[in-house]
């Protein structure tokens, strides 16, 4: 049966409609996204110094806004000619591409902190970048090229409707895919070496490790969903409803790469604030404890602090589980952990060479903590950078 005119037009009415409603659906993604994260954007990225991450950041933030702004133009907009449209699928098109990518870029910087600068990762992730970024845009380029679009004015409604789109546009996504399909393989991997790995670098930045790699993965459920839809869409549907799609691909991939580089700064800061607040509680703890200070000028002349300390009987309850007690062993570099956090040179006193200070179990924690951390900075010197450092990198 042969559809009526009126069959054909309250068909391409309903798409059209439908369109538009997913434009504005995927532009209130990234609307309310802003909103919802601009205290964090000024506390976390414009308070910072300029690095990559930031400038990355501004880019993939204002892009995607510019792109919510210039898509419902060319959608909804009354007055709209068979230029404007042919431009409007022109920057339609390259602009899920530039979204894609700037998405990747955070993505790939975030593996590159995950493996501690690791300059054979980065090779082969650069390099399956562009040879991704360079099949999509030949993909991208060809179909575009052929694209005629005319504004058609139906009653109540003017619409911009491509023409001589290709059967193959659909292979724009397989490169896509792929890559994405290599950066989480590689976020996996790194999880499971942390999963399996007691080591300090692991160790002294665990909270961040495990925002990497949650972020990671959330990251690519989302967004190989989101471009299987676009590819599984531009296979089956009719012509009309092309562009379903297309606006949620660039909502996801400006959101989540927002999302990805806060999340990192937020988690730094924090361990950050943790660690100073445990350092100045340390500091406190051990300048109160029994000590000798002296002046670096005057090192001649010292003076003790004494200040007295509980029962043993109660020490030695708190310091023994069964039948063994526990004392700290002498640390060659306790004094260096002392004068990196208080103002003054510092000694630990001890009355007798032939007896061991005995440190609660708080004070053993921490000075071993501080010692992985001591650790993990002198391993800067083997190419494996602070975590902090990298945090705010990224």
């Amino acid at each position: 049966m042969v559809p009526s005119s009126l069959d054909v037009y309250f068909a391409a009415v309903r798409d059209i409609q439908t369109t538009r409603y997913a434009q504005l659906a995927s532009s209130s993604i990234i609307i309310f996204d802003h909103l919802a994260t601009f205290s964090d954007e000024v506390e976390l990225i414009w308070s910072s110094s300029w690095s990559i991450g930031k400038v990355l950041f501004i880019i993939n933030r204002y892009y995607g806004l510019a792109s919510v702004i210039m898509n419902n133009y060319g959608l909804f907009s009354p007055h709209l000619t068979d230029t404007v449209s042919e431009h409007f699928f022109q920057w339609q098109g390259w602009t899920g591409l530039v979204a894609c990518m700037i998405a990747e870029v955070i993505l790939q910087m975030r593996l590159y902190a995950l493996y501690f600068l690791n300059k054979k990762v980065l090779a082969v992730m650069i390099l399956g970048f562009i040879i991704s970024s360079t099949l999509s845009a030949v993909v991208m380029g060809t179909i575009l090229s052929g694209i005629t679009a005319h504004a058609h004015a139906v009653p109540g409604v003017r619409f911009c409707i491509p023409n001589q789109i290709g059967d193959h546009f659909f292979l724009f996504w397989i490169p896509v895919l792929c890559f994405e399909s290599l950066l989480v393989a590689l976020a996996l991997f790194r999880g499971f070496q942390g999963a399996l790995s007691d080591g300090s670098l692991f160790r002294s930045g665990r909270a961040l490790v495990n925002v990497l790699i949650r972020d990671s993965v959330l990251y690519f459920l989302v967004m190989f969903a989101t471009y299987l839809t676009n590819m599984l869409v531009w296979i089956g549907a009719p012509q009309s409803l092309l562009e379903v799609p297309i606006g949620f691909s660039v909502a996801m991939s400006c959101v989540l790469g927002n999302r990805i580089i806060l999340n990192v700064r937020r988690t730094t800061r924090d361990a950050e604030l943790a660690k100073a607040a445990r350092d100045e509680a340390l500091a406190s703890h051990l300048t109160s404890s029994q000590v000798h200070i002296f002046s670096p000028s005057h090192s001649s002349k010292s003076h003790s602090i004494r200040v007295p300390s509980r029962p043993k009987h109660h020490r030695k309850h708190e310091l023994s589980t069964a039948d063994t007690s526990f004392f700290s062993p002498p640390l060659p570099d306790e004094p260096e952990y002392l004068s990196m956090h208080v103002n003054v040179d510092v000694e630990v006193f001890h009355p007798d060479t032939q007896v061991r200070t005995v440190l609660s179990d708080v004070e053993l924690t921490e000075l071993r903590s501080m010692r992985t951390e001591l650790q993990s900075w002198s391993d800067r010197g083997r190419g494996h950078p602070p975590s902090h450092q990298i945090g705010w990198a990224i």
